[in-house]
């Protein structure tokens, strides 16, 4: 199983998730024109900053990932945030997003509840490794998709470019990047929790200098696992 980034224990203050274009140009003409050539896939980049490294139990934390991940040679999954994804006005004073205990308000030995789903969608056809676009059944949605807005299949992520509304439960979209990997019809469309699959985007990406030796704010970089 694929470490999952403890966004409980460890939250980043600054999020940036965006595809990074894959081009290479050549030298410009004396006219001024320039050739760019690119590739249509690119690659997730994530940064999580600010991340509050502030008590023992952070500190041992983020040294167990590091020892985990051993620089750049184990995968990850980054989770994203839910904000601006397919939701109620009121999600976050209803509670949608809370964990939920036992009927006696009880909760599991690691402290941990169930945890609902806004977003009930699935893939209504297949989708072929590298496609662009599919098609998407929604059972139930928080509210409309839109452009812009990211869903995961399996562990990995993409970012809507269209939606259309062929009917009141089915959307067709685009998106990028281009699929990675191939999915079947009925498989889930992860809008509450998108995860991408990663790694560290350097081997010193945990280092972590503790001012006094107790605490730090620091900043850690990844780059799509492919």
């Amino acid at each position: 199983m694929t470490l999952r980034w403890p966004l409980d224990i460890l939250p980043p203050r600054e999020i940036v998730a965006d595809i990074a274009p894959r081009s290479m140009a050549a030298p410009a003409a004396v006219s001024g024109v320039q050739q760019v050539v690119a590739s249509d896939a690119g690659l997730w980049k994530v940064a999580f900053g600010g991340i509050p490294v502030v008590n023992g139990n952070a500190v041992l934390t983020w040294r167990a990932i590091a020892a985990t991940l051993e620089g750049r040679i184990q995968p990850i999954l980054v989770p994203l945030s839910h904000w601006y994804q397919p939701e109620p006005p009121n999600a976050e004073a209803l509670g949608l997003w809370n964990p939920v205990a036992h009927s006696d308000n009880t909760r599991f030995t690691d402290g941990t509840g169930y945890q609902g789903s806004v977003n009930d969608v699935r893939l209504l056809s297949a989708v072929a490794s590298r496609a662009v676009s599919a098609t998407f059944n929604v059972y139930a949605a928080g509210a409309k998709m839109q452009p812009g807005q990211i869903f995961s299949l399996g562990e990995r992520l993409y970012r809507l470019r269209t939606v259309t509304w062929t009917s009141a439960t089915v959307a067709a979209v685009t998106f990028r990047p281009p699929a990675r990997e191939a999915a079947v019809a009925g498989q889930r469309v992860e809008l509450d929790d998108p995860v991408c699959r990663m790694r560290l985007a350097s081997d010193a990406e945990m280092d972590l200098p503790l001012d006094y030796g107790r605490w730090s704010f620091p900043t850690v970089n990844f780059i799509e696992d492919v």
